[in-house]
């Protein structure tokens, strides 16, 4: 009874996903940090290097390898395209930190959870019920309230390549999210492949683009968290939440980001939060038990 109650735990979204969105709220503000001394280039190239390193130890260490040998072509297919859209998010997100404030980033980039609800449809047949709908209005009216202070006529963007950067990093994890529920490997082992061919393309980006520059104690330190939050850790739980779950639900789950995200730019960037802030915060954390208002009533109704 104890095993099978792990289990459900383990498996359960609404017990992987707060885990996950602590970890994910971070990467904003840490990242910015890191982009004062770190070009984009050097800072993917040393998340994804870190993050593949780690788990080649526990893939060597679990003799994972013989499993991998038994993929199919097009099990490496669908994880080599879950590793592009994987780094041209971080790759776009990273730029788009470049160039506008954090929160204008995040909030633009945090759009994300709109995009997998309008691409789940077409990649994996899952219909938006009723619930799914209004979650992804009251999403993005939290989204526009922390955007325009509540006041359209003040939404102003100070970067116009900075802002579609984070709209395609938006639109990019959309397509890896509905990407992966495709898959059906083990979840450490094809997170594994992903990290390695992102690895892959951020290397040449490094190569062609910028150059290799050995980072500061306090620089690594801060990689090696976005790596263990962003890709190790990040990714297994949220593959685990992603098999056991609809690409809906988890969507749902994702409009907390921003809420996280904004506490971490005020406590490591010092950027202030207003009342607005506030209200907005509110409309999207009540956007997930809004999606679920259909599972209920229909339970009842059994």
């Amino acid at each position: 009874m104890q095993a099978q109650d792990s289990k459900v735990w383990s498996t359960n979204p609404f017990v992987l996903m707060p885990i996950l969105l602590l970890m994910w709220g971070s990467v904003a503000a840490v990242s910015k940090l890191l982009l004062g001394r770190l070009d984009s280039y050097q800072l993917l190239f040393y998340m994804y290097g870190i993050g593949a390193t780690v788990f080649a130890a526990f893939v060597l260490i679990g003799g994972g390898l013989s499993a991998m040998r038994r993929w199919t072509a097009e099990a490496w297919l669908i994880l080599a395209a879950c590793g592009l859209f994987s780094f041209l998010y971080d790759f776009l997100y990273f730029k788009a930190l470049e160039r506008i404030p954090a929160v204008e980033a995040s909030m633009l980039n945090y759009l994300f959870p709109i995009f997998i609800v309008l691409l789940a449809l077409p990649m994996n047949r899952e219909k938006p019920t009723g619930g799914t709908v209004i979650a992804v209005l009251m999403g993005l009216a939290g989204t526009w309230l922390l955007m325009t202070g509540g006041n359209p006529a003040q939404l102003h963007f100070t970067d116009l390549a900075g802002d579609l950067y984070a709209i395609g990093a938006a639109i990019s994890w959309g397509v890896f999210t509905n990407l992966l529920k495709w898959n059906k490997q083990d979840a450490a082992l094809s997170i594994f492949a992903i990290a390695c061919f992102a690895l892959l393309l951020s290397v040449c980006a490094l190569v062609t683009n910028s150059g290799f520059a050995w980072p500061e104690k306090a620089d690594f330190y801060g990689a090696l968290w976005l790596a263990m939050s962003n890709v190790v850790l990040g990714f297994i739980l949220y593959a685990r939440a992603l098999r056991h779950s609809p690409a809906t639900l988890i969507a749902n789950f994702t409009f907390f980001t921003p809420v996280v995200t904004l506490l971490f730019i005020f406590l490591l960037l010092g950027e202030p939060l207003t009342i607005t802030d506030g209200l907005a915060a509110l409309l999207i954390l009540l956007s997930v038990p809004a999606g679920r208002l259909r599972f209920i009533s229909r339970r009842r109704s059994d």
